[in-house]
């Protein structure tokens, strides 16, 4: 059992410790040390390295030594720093990136990359495993790329694109660091996380293997106490992690290296983050009807409270996934050729309890779903990137991707401890409900798709003038999909005669053709204008048609979007401020949207509607004297239906939008505020005091007209830090969301998956020792 740590009156005492920390260092008065403004170099147009401030869109990049000095382990400890992010949450392993108000059933609308791997996010199912949740060690930086992305980076970027950079293997130079930190959770308990980095030159210029580890081990906060007999079990949302990183870089001839790369991450946790809130009364059953199994007594209704999750069964959770592939570059006089292969494999043992849908059907009896969950990702492109001495310099490639996806649906009835009481079975004689006391099986089913696309692109620079730049980039794009679907253990059993055969799914095929024209003019280093029209597109899919109930549609379409953007953005006052800002309109068109049965019990997608995005998105960086860094950022968004559910649509599916309706899960307003000041101490130690503040507004759960709607209340998370470092040691105290606050992210909602809440760790105090060598 957990301990509880109580830790409100010393949480107050650090705030102030640290607040008086920096009222205590030398005076503010020195002259502005420019330099201190940082310079990341990002490859987001895959034709050169560039400057954040001289790309002609609207792009965030957190560089690495920011992430290590933060003590970032994931990124949802920076989403709130990101402009017109917003990040459905369900749990580890289980988010859903939303940029410029992008948001809907289906698969991700913002393409993710590690390095060169596509590992964008597939809910292809009914739940589990929307990203993956892969540490953010010793990366170079991370790139954040705002409105469609079609023509670069293709299906699932219509929205932007996240980039994790890892860090490339030094061919000169040995080093490393070890990095440990404890921290303890108010309502949790301990916490630690060691990571560490070595990279080794094995042919001094030639040869060189980087290497990263780590393991975390986050308490849980999360209480249980309505399983079977069991007393409360605490902490039940534990989050452990152990993966590493190793990068080898052979430099065959000065215009010729190879990477080969491999990542892999274990992710697991002892039961669901969810909680049902005070004033909230869980859901209950009688007994009865048909017989109950020997677990089940009844399953009377439940009050809710503070951090209280009132699931019936455990929820156990396990996320495996492997990054690896191989990247070449061959510099030539004219440009560069660049092939890259890159496999990612993911395995997810997703399960829930499952038993408010079997007492909706009048079968109160406590049942665990299980779905286990494959997917293998192939993702290969080659790449020219010239670079001519000419006006003209573009980048042309092909891209091809295949995605093996494998599930399987396993209910089974559990125990007094919550936990499934016999092996999943196809056999008749196991059937629950024909044989309630010996029988531990409800349903089976599992579901194969295939999924192979091909892609060529081109984006081309033209500049008409030192000061005039057009780029207009094109992407072509053709996919076929193709599957089919089993009954492995229907409700009732199978029935009399020859078992059920697998189920076909009709192959699919879908074209799209993007495009973008960007127009930008740079007056000097203090201001560059642009303008740009681009289009972004997501892939169709296919629906899991084999329900027991009702059939399904077999299949959805892709949906697209065409967004109009305005930006400005430079460095202005002698170079003591950074800015970017700009305004945006999108058009959404045939939405993906969740849609039901007839009787409200089974999801699948459907196309639907059209909907409108305004925005405007700011990023300051201010560095108005030595030593001091302040930086604001922000957004604000208006998403909502400008075709939504007819009255007709709306009776068959309730959950569906109405005309004009905002879209769910979007936050009109977003603000981050950040100060760093790091000022000498002695001559060989500085001092470090740190404090950002992020915003989030509120947000409606569901579509308002939805009876299932929970609105999320707005709320700001407070994180300090203060240390000491030197060129090889670095301590840092720390305190997470200061206030202690319910900050809820999330909610779950429906017929089947009744009322729970989602919020950030609460308060966390630690501290973070590095060691460079």
């Amino acid at each position: 059992m957990k301990t509880r740590l109580r830790s409100r009156s010393t949480a107050c005492a650090a705030g102030a410790g640290m607040i008086c920390l920096i009222a205590a260092l030398p005076s503010l008065a020195a002259p502005a040390d420019t330099s201190a403004l940082t310079e990341i170099v990002v490859t987001a147009n895959k034709l050169s390295n560039q400057r954040v401030l001289d790309l002609p869109e609207s792009i965030q990049a957190i560089s690495g030594a920011a992430l290590q000095s933060a003590g970032v382990s994931q990124f949802m400890d920076i989403a709130g720093q990101i402009p017109g992010l917003a990040v459905q949450d369900l749990g580890p392993g289980d988010k859903k990136y939303v940029i410029r108000g992008i948001y809907s059933a289906g698969a991700s609308t913002t393409g993710i990359y590690y390095g060169e791997a596509s590992i964008s996010g597939s809910n292809a199912s009914d739940g589990g495993g929307f990203q993956s949740d892969v540490r953010l060690y010793d990366l170079d930086h991370v790139e954040v790329l705002r409105g469609p992305q079609g023509t670069l980076y293709g299906a699932s970027s219509m929205s932007g694109t996240i980039r994790f950079i890892p860090k490339a293997p030094d061919l000169n130079e040995a080093s490393g660091y070890l990095t440990v930190e404890g921290s303890g959770t108010v309502h949790g308990g301990a916490n630690d996380n060691v990571n560490g980095m070595a990279n080794l030159p094995l042919i001094d210029g030639k040869l060189a293997l980087r290497l990263v580890g780590w393991q975390v081990n986050d308490s849980g906060f999360i209480n249980q106490y309505r399983v079977g007999t069991v007393p409360e079990i605490r902490g039940i949302n534990n989050d452990d992690v152990t993966g590493g990183r190793a990068t080898l870089r052979w430099q065959v001839a000065d215009n010729l290296w190879i990477d080969l790369n491999y990542t892999g991450q274990t992710e697991t946790s002892d039961g669901s983050p969810r909680y049902t809130p005070a004033g909230i009364t869980a859901w209950g059953g009688a007994a009865g009807s048909p017989p109950a199994s020997s677990a089940s007594l009844g399953i009377p209704p439940a009050q809710g409270c503070d951090l209280c999750n009132t699931d019936v069964t455990r929820s156990p959770w396990r996320d495996d996934l492997k990054i690896f592939g191989v990247t070449a570059s061959y510099k030539t006089g004219i440009g560069t050729l660049t092939g890259t292969t890159n496999q990612f494999n993911r395995k997810l043992l997703f399960s829930f309890d499952s038993t408010p849908i079997l007492v909706s059907f009048g079968v109160p009896v406590p049942a665990e779903t299980m779905e286990p969950t494959t997917r293998d990702v192939n993702s290969s492109e080659i790449r020219f990137a010239s670079d001519l001495d000419s006006p003209v310099n573009f980048v042309v490639g092909a891209y091809r991707e295949h995605e093996v996806y494998d599930q399987a649906v396993n209910v089974v009835t559990t125990d007094a401890l919550g936990q499934p009481d016999g092996p999943f079975s196809t056999a008749n004689s196991d059937d629950a409900l024909n044989f309630p006391l010996t029988g531990h099986t409800f349903f089976g089913s599992t579901d194969h798709r295939e999924t192979t696309s091909y892609a060529g692109f081109g984006e081309a620079t033209w500049k008409v003038t030192p000061a005039l730049t057009v780029i207009a980039g094109l992407r072509y794009f053709t996919e076929s999909l193709n599957g089919f679907q089993v009954q492995t253990h229907p409700f009732g059993g199978f029935p009399a005669g020859p078992t059920l055969a697998p189920v076909d799914d009709p192959s699919q095929k879908f074209n799209k053709l993007t495009y973008k024209a960007n127009v930008s003019y740079k007056f000097d280093e203090a201001v560059l204008l642009y303008a740009t029209i681009s289009t972004g597109f997501r892939s169709g899919g296919l629906n899991p048609r084999q329900e027991p109930f009702e059939p399904i549609p077999a299949s959805f379409s892709p949906d697209s979007l065409t967004n109009y953007e305005l930006g400005a953005k430079g460095r202005l006052f002698d170079g003591m401020l950074d800015y970017q800002t700009d305004v945006y309109v999108i058009d959404w068109k045939n939405i993906q949207v969740g849609e039901t049965t007839a009787d409200n019990a089974f999801p699948y997608i459907g196309n639907a509607g059209q909907a409108k995005v305004k925005g405007v998105e700011f990023e300051f960086t201010l560095h108005p004297i030595e030593h001091l860094t302040a930086s604001l950022a922000g957004s604000y968004q208006d998403a909502y239906l400008t075709e939504g559910a007819t009255p007709e649509q709306k009776l068959v599916n309730p959950t569906l939008g109405l005309t004009g309706e905002t879209i769910p899960n979007v936050p009109k307003v977003q603000l981050n505020f950040g100060l760093n000041y790091t000022h000498p101490l002695t001559a060989r130690w500085n001092g470090l005091a740190a404090t950002d503040i992020s915003y989030r507004d509120k947000i409606d759960s569901y579509f308002e007209s939805n009876t299932f709607n929970i609105p999320l209340a707005s709320y700001t998370l407070v994180n300090l830090r203060a240390g000491v470092s030197d060129n090889l040691w670095s301590v840092t105290a720390f305190v997470r969301n200061l206030a202690d606050k319910r900050a809820e992210v999330s909610v779950i909602n429906t017929s089947q998956d009744p009322y729970g809440l989602l919020t950030v760790r609460p308060r966390t105090i630690g501290v973070t020792v590095n060691r460079k060598f």
